[in-house]
């Protein structure tokens, strides 16, 4: 069995600095203090969706750990549920309506900029209704991806529940 070796960037000294420098910043300005793997995962993936190779679209909270995504490509809405406190910023996910691939931005958003009602810190279950088969989805229920997000899942159908509005 061999070992997989993570292959040697050759940056020169300058380079190197301005990196750092770009961390440091990072870290300053977002308290979230990591290895190089998270930080360069961070900045790939606003990058990725700076560039618009994947659509980035804003997380709102609904329950003290579930989340509303709205898929930017289909326009359907779907939910998450993450830990809290969050222990990271930008995630990419899959919408389970169209398949896109997003970049999902889990800052938080004041509720008078953004028009949308967040929940407060008490427990709102059920969360949802499903759109199969109408019945109350409860934040307890969901599947772990391969990602490590966990989608909420209709206990009753087996479908994950799309936000309509």
């Amino acid at each position: 069995m061999s070992i997989q070796r993570q292959r040697h960037i050759p940056l020169n000294i300058n380079d190197r600095r301005e990196l750092d420098r770009w961390k440091r910043d990072y870290e300053d300005r977002t308290g979230d203090i990591g290895g190089w793997g998270r930080f360069l995962k961070v900045v790939t993936l606003a990058g990725l969706a700076a560039l618009g190779v994947h659509p980035m679209t804003r997380a709102i909270k609904r329950a003290p750990t579930v989340w509303q995504i709205n898929c930017t490509r289909c326009g359907g809405g779907f939910l998450v549920q993450a830990p809290s406190p969050l222990p990271w910023r930008l995630v990419q996910a899959k919408c389970p309506g169209c398949n896109t691939e997003l970049v999902v931005d889990f800052a938080p958003v004041s509720s008078a900029v953004s028009g949308e009602r967040q929940a407060g810190t008490e427990d709102t279950s059920p969360v949802a209704v499903c759109h199969i088969c109408r019945q109350p989805v409860m934040a307890e229920n969901s599947k772990v991806d391969p990602k490590g997000i966990k989608y909420l899942e209709c206990e009753h159908c087996g479908r994950v529940p799309s936000i309509r509005s």
